[in-house]
Parts: structure tokens; C-alpha cells; sequence
């Protein structure tokens, strides 16, 4: 045995340097992984308190790296078609009352953990009246569709994520029914270039 090794022990180190760049190149490829996954934003769009139009709707950060969110923006289909506004600014709060500016928008920094109280369902829909949703109301929408969207520090192009819900009932009877258990994540370039876009024409 120790002869053949002897014999062949260019064979034998080439062998175990093939070996030890193999471990190397899975070791690599595994901190890699570990270090897109810490990277990786996580934006989530929940329902808070009743499923009716005052449910309260709260974005939170569950990434580990800190967001900043850039943009809120409402989309409803109604008999009339597609409709989109953004709902980032707190229209519903009269100037005068803004104790900072701060209050004034919903734009601004998510820490790790952190959530946002965006509103109601109500509330939302009065943003949007404000910009370009006149002659809408909440009787008359089939499904609405929340997106925030947002920037790191890990990453040049916007991270975003959208959560649809049906309306359902009718008159003073109206619930929100959510249409996937959590936020699709949109992590495609086509989908975010496409976001980018509908942010441009809101400016």
C-alpha cells in the first residue's frame, strides 16, 4: 500500500487538492447563500383589528437589514377597470396638525422588526379620491391591491412587495377578504422595473 502511494504521489496530491477545493467551493457557495438570505428584504402587508374598511393596515420590516419606503401605492378594479394612486402621503391629516413633518408622510426608515401603521382601508381610499379615484367608492371595487416599495443599502434597485384582497359584501356590510396567506415579495427585474415606472409617472 504505502509502496503504490509512494509510487504514485503526484496522483495522490492532486487527488487531495481536488478534494480540499471541492470543500473550499461548498463552503463558499454555503456562506454565499447564508449571506444573500441576511441580505434579503422581507416586507410584509398584514391586516390589523376588523376585516371591514376600518382595518388598520400595517407594513412591517422583517428583513435584517434596515428599509427606507419610498412609496405606497393602491391599485382597485372596479366594472370601469384598473385604477392606481399613491397613498403615501397622509392627505386625511389637516397641515395645521402635523405636530413634525414627519407626520405628514409615510415615507421614511423601517429598522429590522419595525412596523408602520399606513392606515385604514378607508383611509386609503380618501388618499386615492384625493390624487384620482373622484367618482370610486368602496362598493363599487372588486379586489384592491397594496404595494410598498422601498430601498436598501445592500442593494442599487427597490425592494417591494404587494398583498391583493377582494372585496366582499355589499352597503355598510363591506370586508376585506386577503387573497394569499402573506406578501408576494417581487423580486424580479422586470417586475420592479415595471414598479419603478408607475413611481415615475406618480412624480
Amino acid at each position: 500500500m504505502w509502496d503504490w502511494v509512494s509510487d504514485n504521489s503526484g496522483l495522490v496530491q492532486a487527488a487531495m487538492a481536488a478534494v480540499t477545493a471541492m470543500v473550499w467551493v461548498v463552503y463558499l457557495h454555503i456562506l454565499v447563500l447564508g449571506m444573500r438570505r441576511q441580505r434579503r428584504t422581507e416586507i410584509l402587508i398584514h391586516l390589523g383589528g376588523a376585516r371591514d374598511l376600518s382595518a388598520r393596515i400595517l407594513v412591517s420590516n422583517l428583513g435584517l437589514e434596515p428599509l427606507y419606503v419610498l412609496e405606497i401605492m393602491l391599485t382597485v378594479w372596479t366594472e370601469a377597470g384598473q385604477r392606481i394612486s399613491s397613498v403615501a402621503d397622509r392627505t386625511e391629516i389637516a397641515r395645521d396638525q402635523h405636530e413634525s413633518p414627519r407626520e405628514a408622510t409615510l415615507q421614511g426608515a423601517l429598522k429590522s422588526g419595525d412596523h408602520v401603521d399606513i392606515g385604514s382601508v378607508t383611509d386609503l381610499l380618501d388618499r386615492a379620491r384625493h390624487h384620482s379615484f373622484d367618482a370610486i367608492e368602496p362598493g363599487d371595487i372588486r379586489h384592491l391591491e397594496i404595494t410598498v416599495a422601498a430601498i436598501t443599502a445592500a442593494d442599487s434597485s427597490i425592494a417591494a412587495a404587494t398583498r391583493r384582497f377582494q372585496m366582499r359584501g355589499q352597503g355598510d356590510d363591506l370586508s376585506l377578504r386577503p387573497l394569499n396567506l402573506a406578501a408576494r415579495q417581487i423580486r424580479s427585474r422586470r417586475q420592479r422595473r415595471k414598479i419603478e415606472a408607475q413611481m415615475r409617472k406618480s412624480l
